[in-house]
């Protein structure tokens, strides 16, 4: 869970700018970037999982379904780095560590630029 902290950090530090945002919820922000990603990841392993293993598409379900999954685990993603300020603790743990580094910044903002792009990537894969 820690590499999922360290991800948190890196987006929320490019929005928090040492407490001088402006016009921005840095805290909302990094933790719905982060949310969205990672649901796209599971969205686009599921729908390969189903297509190589089981040998077929994706079970036809409703789009709202994927809808409601994906608001569930950005509100749980959400507030479980809100909860009690942890993204200020989270922000202090990591700001003095040896993980506050160029290279680990990069990893972080390309695991979050895939998995945007892993929903396209699948869809081209699959169909």
């Amino acid at each position: 869970m820690s590499w999922y902290k360290i991800i948190f950090f890196h987006v929320f530090k490019r929005y928090y700018k040492d407490g001088k945002f402006t016009n921005d919820i840095p805290w909302l922000t990094a933790s719905i970037i982060v949310s969205v990603s990672s649901s796209f990841y599971v969205f686009s392993l599921m729908d390969l999982f189903c297509f190589f293993l089981i040998d077929q598409n994706l079970p036809k379900v409703d789009g709202y379904s994927f809808h409601i999954i994906g608001f569930a685990f950005a509100l749980a993603n959400y507030l479980w780095f809100t909860h009690q300020r942890r993204y200020l603790k989270i922000y202090e743990e990591y700001r003095k560590s040896d993980k506050n580094n160029n290279v680990t910044a990069i990893l972080s903002w390309i695991y979050i630029i895939l998995g945007f792009a892993s929903v396209p990537i699948a869809a081209l894969i699959i169909r």
